[in-house]
């Protein structure tokens, strides 16, 4: 009677500590998913911003937001490569360099230098934009 009572015990708590990890990896997979969904919106705000004190016209906007967003996904799959990370940085300065070559011609020069810097801190070139604004 007692061995069928601590077996029925530990069984019960096998259950018990099975469920809760399972409830624990499902909210731990929704944290996740909720983080990554507003990394994205502050990701696409910035660039938003970004796009609106450029002083561009809607179109070359979409053109550079489209560009953008390729030069990110290009340089994440750099990233995720299995080559060692001192071979990585060399591909992904050769992308900042090459990626808008073909869309040179529709900007003038301080446009691309501005989009070169904002590919390497988009935070900081936001705030030279901004206080530039300001001072206009």
């Amino acid at each position: 009677m007692v061995t069928k009572l601590v077996r029925m015990s530990l069984l019960m708590l096998f259950f018990s500590v099975s469920t809760s990890y399972a409830q624990t990896d499902a909210a731990r997979e929704k944290e996740r998913e909720k983080y990554i969904q507003k990394q994205y919106q502050e990701y696409y705000d910035r660039m938003d911003t970004y796009i609106n004190l450029l002083k561009v016209d809607d179109f070359k906007g979409a053109i550079i937001k489209q560009k953008i967003d390729e030069f990110y996904k290009k340089r994440n799959q750099i990233m995720m490569t299995e080559v060692s990370e001192y071979e990585k940085q060399p591909l992904v300065e050769q992308l900042k360099a090459t990626h808008f070559s073909d869309v040179e011609e529709l900007y003038t020069e301080e446009t691309i230098n501005s989009i070169q810097r904002y590919l390497t801190d988009n935070k900081a070139e936001i705030k030279k934009l901004q206080k530039t604004k300001k001072n206009n």
